[in-house]
């Protein structure tokens, strides 16, 4: 592949805040529990990476990089939105920073399903010294999960704002999760 000195830094935060609990046994995962959660994620590469390009950030979808619902698998890129087909190369869509949050208000039925309403935004950058919080594309919507035996699976609707033509993206998660 080549030679490369450079380091990737990543940090994320979750906070969940139950709200309410209804029904249940008074064990943990019983019942009906209303939580509000926050989770930020921050990343950056720093040094030469260029021998190694797909060792950037991702934005859009929820299977590949980083997750912004309401938006294609990554089509959030340094350049701005560009949906898939438009002319960037994959290489384009790759940042060397990337900043996203989510606010969601979750209602969970016992320990394997829960719904939720939850607003993501997000954006990449060619370098941790343009991250610009003010800058962020947006989208909401609803979400259901189930937790099976073989891992997370989800469906997510959800509305992306800041779209050339704004709309709705079904998108489906297998693993992972908020």
């Amino acid at each position: 592949g080549g030679n490369g000195k450079f380091v990737k830094y990543t940090s994320d935060g979750s906070w969940w805040l139950p709200i309410g609990v209804a029904g249940g046994d008074g064990s943990a995962g019983s019942g009906v529990t209303l939580a509000l959660g926050m989770t930020m994620r921050l990343g950056a590469l720093q040094g030469n990476s260029a021998p190694f390009p797909f060792d950037g950030f991702w934005m859009g979808g929820v299977q590949f990089g980083q997750q912004l619902r309401g938006y294609e698998e990554t089509t959030i890129t340094p350049l701005g939105y560009f949906d898939e087909g438009q002319g960037v190369t994959d290489i384009d869509r790759l940042g060397s920073a990337f900043f996203s949050m989510t606010t969601e208000l979750a209602l969970r039925l016992g320990a394997q399903m829960s719904a939720s309403i939850f607003m993501d935004a997000g954006n990449v950058w060619r370098n941790a010294a343009e991250i610009d919080p003010t800058q962020l594309f947006r989208g909401a919507g609803v979400g259901l999960q189930l937790v099976t035996p073989f891992g997370q699976i989800g469906l997510d609707y959800a509305y992306g704002f800041d779209k050339t033509e704004p709309g709705w993206q079904l998108h489906f998660r297998f693993g992972g999760g908020t």
